[in-house]
């Protein structure tokens, strides 16, 4: 989540050497008699007052104007458009922000302030941040990094770590925590060579969120430890919980309850002069009665629960966090034997479920309309740009032929020279009808591989639709109907088993329609995933699956991907729901041009007359036809095994 807005601007845009107190600023100004002097604490005393007092920060950016333009004091003017800027940013008028921005951008570089320019350069990028317009926030982020490392090397005022830093930050807000990181990572060197331990402090605690995020959860917990040291060091209680928040959700997942449970209940009952926001307050109660719920202590999970949703009911900022909650409390108040509030936090849970996967739903629907429309219009330019190629050839050719007859008429003496200009006219013309061909090629391969992905969504929509309807269904039954708690636990099991299902269905689709081409290594890695779970899963059942080291450059399209590995998710289920089977051997080979996959079973075998008529050997038929293989089936002595050949991979 973006830090506020005012914090970055203070690590970017402060440059004064020294802080001072109101009372003493107040005494410079009244005794001092240089203008530079004056005009530098007129800017330091404005910026005390912006994050205090707005109507002295008026009359102080007032008086600061007045006099710098009345001295020529143009540095000290320099600083006051910035501190301008940030009152405007600060108070919610974002467009006048702006405006005082690039004016200090300016004025900087017509008086060649490095500083300023610099700092400039950074408060327009995080104006354009707070607007999340982030590539314009990056481009002037990585203006003022190129300005600063070219020109401000050896000035002690230079921020380039908060450049990295600041640049890192809109990569971590973007999800690209593996960009985040280089960037984070120079920050915290050149911040240990100055011995900067407040802002160690921050960026270890920043590599900690991108390292957590990556799931790379030892490193991330080296950077959280570091980060507590640092803000230990620097007295900065903010940082120190902060650091102390993310330790707490790495002992969370390593599932030492004990550990988690004290760090998060330290960071919840924090020294009241330490902020602590409505967000990280929601963080914190919710994980701290979700362990409560773990360690079997209802009562107390209930506690903080209930803490977690009044924030929420505060904040809409924080409803992404209510779904946790309104299940801990759910579950909570069915163990503490309360059912009224049990399932009033259930329905909430179970509607805002519900709610969360439509938009979600909607969202990637809308996402795919887009990209097919964009690579619809991309094919059709494709096809003018052809059509434009082939005019273009043909009044060439017809020019060469002109040329040519006049030539020859006219000009029996220069053959040989005629000759020679009519082979250099055919080589371009070779050239663009190869051009011509690769084109069409290329616009072919986008049509097979629009097709395929059409391919892929019907089935998201028409198998996940059909998935999703019996879910809502299965809910919505019951309502109608009076359970025992034993019965009401199965049927949530069941529902719960269906949705991972569903869930799992939707990403395999995802992971295929992601891809343009599917190669063999994808296929074996998805199929051993598939197989380990089915491992862990299924006990009393031998898996095994053999398949050839090296495959060369093999590789499938994203419809024949998805069709095999749906075809092998079905073999192995029917040998496990009907077979009976105790062992399930799954081969790849890779016979000449073809593809050959194999599922033996060791199980009672089958009524060929049966089994021709169902469904799971249907849709079986129905996926190897759509990409032309075959599918055999051939019983055993004991058990079965089904054959699928893939020709010309």
């Amino acid at each position: 989540m973006k830090l506020p807005l005012i914090l970055l601007l203070f690590c970017s845009t402060l440059i004064f050497s020294q802080t001072n107190s109101i009372p003493d600023l107040v005494q410079l100004i009244n005794t001092t008699k240089k203008d530079s002097l004056k005009v530098d604490a007129y800017n330091k005393l404005t910026w005390k007052y912006l994050f205090s007092d707005k109507e002295k920060a008026i009359e102080t950016l007032k008086t600061t104007e007045k006099y710098a333009l009345k001295t020529n004091q143009k540095f000290g003017y320099n600083t006051f458009l910035n501190n301008k800027g940030i009152f405007f940013d600060i108070n919610g008028f974002s467009d006048s922000a702006k405006i005082y921005f690039e004016k200090a951008v300016a004025y900087s570089q017509k008086n060649n302030f490095s500083v300023h320019e610099q700092n400039s350069l950074n408060n327009l990028g995080m104006y354009f941040w707070n607007k999340g317009k982030y590539q314009e926030a990056l481009n002037n982020f990585f203006k003022a990094l190129k300005f600063a490392e070219s020109n401000l090397k050896d000035n002690p005022l230079n921020k380039i770590d908060a450049n990295y830093n600041n640049i890192g930050l809109v990569y971590q807000e973007m999800e690209l925590y593996e960009k985040a990181i280089p960037y984070h990572l120079k920050a915290l060197a050149i911040r240990k060579e100055r011995t900067y331990t407040q802002g160690e402090a921050a960026s270890n605690n920043n590599l900690g969120i991108c390292f957590k995020n990556l799931n790379q959860y030892s490193t991330a917990k080296k950077h959280f430890e570091t980060g507590l040291l640092k803000a230990k060091q620097s007295d900065d209680k903010t940082l120190y919980y902060n650091n102390l928040e993310g330790l707490a959700q790495i002992y969370t997942v390593e599932k030492d309850n004990t550990k988690a449970l004290s760090l998060f209940l330290e960071s919840h009952n924090r020294p009241a002069e330490v902020p602590y926001n409505s967000n990280s307050k929601v963080k914190a109660t919710s994980s701290i009665a979700a362990i409560y719920l773990t360690l079997n202590k209802p009562s107390k999970a209930i506690e903080f629960g209930e803490i977690a949703v009044a924030e929420i009911n505060k904040d809409s900022t924080n409803g992404v966090y209510e779904v946790v909650v309104y299940s801990t409390l759910s579950n909570a108040y069915y163990a503490s034997g309360n059912s009224i509030k049990g399932r009033f936090f259930n329905d909430l849970f179970f509607e805002k479920t519900t709610q969360k996967f439509k938009l979600e739903n909607a969202k990637a629907v809308q996402e795919l309309e887009t990209k097919y429309e964009t690579e619809k219009k991309e094919i059709e330019l494709q096809k003018a740009k052809v059509q434009n190629l082939a005019h273009e050839l043909k009044i060439k050719k017809r020019t060469t032929f002109l040329i040519s007859a006049l030539a020859l008429a006219f000009l029996l003496g220069l053959i040989g020279y005629l000759v020679y200009k009519q082979q250099l006219l055919k080589n371009k013309q070779i050239i663009k009808e190869n051009e011509l061909r690769q084109a069409l090629f290329k616009i072919e391969n986008q049509n097979n591989l629009q097709e395929q992905r059409l391919a892929i969504s019907k089935e998201l929509h028409d198998n996940i639709g059909s998935q999703l309807t019996f879910i809502i269904s299965s809910l919505d039954n019951l309502k109608y109907f009076e359970f025992t708690k034993e019965k009401i636990y199965d049927k949530f099991d069941a529902i719960t088993g269906f949705t991972r299902s569903t869930i799992a269905d939707l990403r395999d689709s995802i992971w295929a329609m992601n891809k343009e081409a599917i190669t063999f290594e994808d296929l074996k890695t998805r199929t051993t995933n598939f197989i380990e779970a089915a491992k862990t899963s299924l006990l009393g059942i031998k898996f095994e699956f053999n398949y050839p080291e090296d495959t060369g450059e093999v590789t499938l399209n994203s419809l024949q991907g998805i069709d095999v590995y749906r075809i092998i998710q079905e073999a192995v289920n029917n040998a496990v729901k009907h077979a009976e089977a105790t062992k399930i051997i799954v081969n790849f080979e890779l016979i000449k041009n073809t593809l050959e996959v194999s599922i033996f079973d060791n199980g009672k075998g089958f009524d060929k007359e049966t089994i021709e008529s169902g469904n799971g050997l249907v849709s079986m038929k129905k996926r190897a036809s759509e990409i032309n293989a075959t599918l055999s089936i051939e019983p055993k002595i004991t058990g079965t095994k089904i054959t699928l050949r893939l020709p010309k991979i």
